[in-house]
C-alpha cells in the first residue's frame, strides 16, 4: 500500500472543519485566552463570537495546491513539499515480512516526507490568525486519524505571514505550515515458493546404533 501524504491530510482537514463547526465548547477552548482578564476588555466573548460565526458562515475549502485559485479564497491548500527514503531505516533487500496469507513476500520502504499546508485569506485582516490557530487545533485533534491511515512520528513548524504578489493577482496573504512525518510503504514483492508435497517415508530405513541396538524403523 503507497500512503498519500496529501490525500491523508485534506481528508483530516476537512473532517477537523465538520467537527469544529458542531461543537461550540471546543472552538470556545481554542480562542479562550481571548477571555483571559488581561485581554478581555479588548477581545472578550463579543470577540470570540464573532470568529465563530464568520467560521461557521465562510466556505474555507481544502484543496490541492494545483487548483488554487483567487476565487477560491480564504482555503487552505495541500502541496507535497519532499519525499526522502529513510537510509536508516532501510531494510535488506526491501524485506518486511510475510503477507497475513502466507502467499507473498512484502516489501517496504520507510519515507520522511514534507507536506506544506497553506491558509489563505484575500486581505490583510486577522483571519490568517484565526485559521492558522484552527488548522494548529485541527492537527493535533485529528491526529489519531491522521496515523490510522499511515502517518507517523507527526511534526510541524509554521512560517511567517507572507503576502505573494507573484502567484496571485488578488490581495492574498499567505501562512505557511509544514509537515512532518513518517510513512510506510508496501507491496507484494515475489509469490512464497512452498513445496507442493513433502515424502518423509524412507523405504526399508533402520535407525540405531552401530550395535544394531534400539532399532527404528521408519517406513
Amino acid at each position: 500500500m503507497q500512503v498519500m501524504p496529501e490525500i491523508v491530510l485534506q481528508k483530516a482537514i476537512q473532517q477537523g472543519i465538520i467537527n469544529l463547526r458542531n461543537n461550540d465548547d471546543a472552538f470556545n477552548e481554542i480562542f479562550a485566552q481571548y477571555l483571559d482578564p488581561v485581554l478581555f476588555k479588548d477581545y472578550g466573548q463579543p470577540y470570540v463570537d464573532k470568529i465563530k460565526g464568520w467560521f461557521k458562515t465562510t466556505n474555507i475549502p481544502v484543496l490541492q495546491a494545483w487548483t488554487l485559485n483567487a476565487q477560491r479564497i480564504p482555503c487552505f491548500s495541500i502541496h507535497l513539499a519532499n519525499e526522502v527514503e529513510d537510509e536508516s531505516k532501510a531494510a535488506a533487500g526491501d524485506f518486511f515480512g510475510m503477507s497475513d496469507d502466507m502467499d507473498n513476500q512484502v516489501g517496504v520502504s520507510v519515507i520522511t516526507t514534507m507536506v506544506d499546508i497553506g491558509i489563505h485569506v484575500n486581505r490583510a485582516s486577522d483571519e490568517v490568525l484565526w485559521l492558522y490557530y484552527i488548522l494548529s487545533y485541527i492537527l493535533f485533534k485529528e491526529k489519531l486519524l491522521i496515523d490510522r491511515l499511515g502517518m507517523q512520528l507527526i511534526t510541524y513548524s509554521a512560517s511567517d505571514y507572507t503576502k505573494n504578489q507573484v502567484t496571485m493577482t488578488e490581495n492574498i496573504f499567505t501562512r505557511w505550515v509544514r509537515f512532518k512525518c513518517t510513512v510506510q510503504n508496501s507491496w507484494d514483492q515475489e509469490p512464497n515458493q512452498l513445496p507442493d508435497d513433502v515424502d518423509l517415508s524412507i523405504s526399508g530405513g533402520r535407525v540405531g546404533d552401530e550395535d544394531d541396538d534400539d532399532l527404528v524403523v521408519i517406513s
